[in-house]
């Protein structure tokens, strides 16, 4: 946990600034180190002993060789949904029913622009595509892409079940939920995303020991360099969406189905270079926004 513990310091020292500056902050968020009551180190450390503690059986069980009665996925399942399990009970817990209907009701704000939609759903595609095709350029292997085979035609299905059990439904209440409004009242954009994107590489950590799950066959220094232009990308989609947790979960469901989809992973695709390309772009994506917008402004304060 000394990872945790470094960002509990680092949080805390720029509370601490803040306070000393005053006017940066509004009143009520200078003299609060939570968001809706709960501790951001109460959350972090909760949410992370609650995923890592769910899946230790499985690290115990990669470690003596032994196979566990129950399949893994649904351990690595379980453990998903700690960060939002977490963020929905501390909710209720320090604030209230009332703001916990408000968290709730964010996953339910659908009324936005389509474009937001499009972006979510088919902006990750576009990146891996234009990632594959350099693949393909500097002499990769052509993916068995086969036009409105099997594979396109169940991608719909996929998003939908990936949205519910693979990651988004289990985690967006904690990360965007809780995590980002406070980081975003501490920080500056887009450093409130990247610190964000550290904290979510790290919960990932376990299961890159576990064979059974998506991790295990992804470089893991990969994996950390994409979280973070990815968070980046979401607070993008969250605050362009009107704070929507329902884009955020779609746009996180469309980035673990597509590189499903479109063989990026190194498994798949037989090399790192189309993932180490969909890295490159992804940050290329981010780093134009994060230059080129206004700053993230959130409509309300959580803190």
């Amino acid at each position: 946990m000394l990872f945790l513990g470094s960002i509990v310091t680092l949080y805390n020292h720029t509370v601490t600034v803040n306070d000393e500056r005053g006017s940066m902050q509004p009143a009520h968020s200078r003299t609060s180190h939570s968001v809706n009551g709960i501790p951001l180190p109460l959350y972090l450390l909760v949410s992370f002993g609650g995923a890592w503690l769910i899946w230790l059986p499985l690290l115990i069980a990669e470690y003596l060789r032994f196979s566990l009665p129950v399949p893994s996925v649904v351990f690595i399942t379980l453990g998903s949904f700690a960060p939002s399990v977490v963020a929905l009970l501390l909710t209720w817990r320090y604030a209230g029913g009332t703001e916990l209907r408000q968290l709730l009701a964010r996953a339910l704000v659908w009324r936005v622009s389509p474009i937001w939609y499009l972006l979510a759903i088919f902006g990750p595609a576009m990146v891996m595509l234009l990632a594959m095709g350099g693949h393909i350029v500097l002499g990769g292997t052509v993916p068995d892409y086969v036009p409105f085979g099997p594979r396109w035609l169940i991608v719909a299905v996929n998003i939908v079940l990936v949205f519910f059990i693979g990651g988004p439904l289990g985690e967006e209440f904690g990360w965007r939920g809780v995590v980002l409004p406070a980081l975003e009242a501490r920080f500056s954009p887009p450093w409130e995303s990247l610190i964000l994107g550290i904290i979510w590489t790290v919960w990932h950590l376990p299961l890159f020991f576990i064979s059974a799950s998506a991790q295990h066959s992804l470089p893991f220094w990969l994996f950390a360099l994409l979280t973070m232009p990815l968070c980046i990308l979401i607070t993008w989609v969250y605050h362009g969406s009107g704070e929507s947790l329902l884009l955020v979960m779609l746009f996180h469901a469309a980035v673990n189905t597509w590189s499903g989809v479109l063989k990026i992973s190194p498994e798949a695709a037989g090399s790192t270079r189309p993932l180490a390309l969909a890295v490159l772009l992804t940050w290329v994506v981010a780093l134009l926004i994060a230059g080129g917008r206004k700053r993230f402004t959130p409509k309300r304060s959580l803190l």
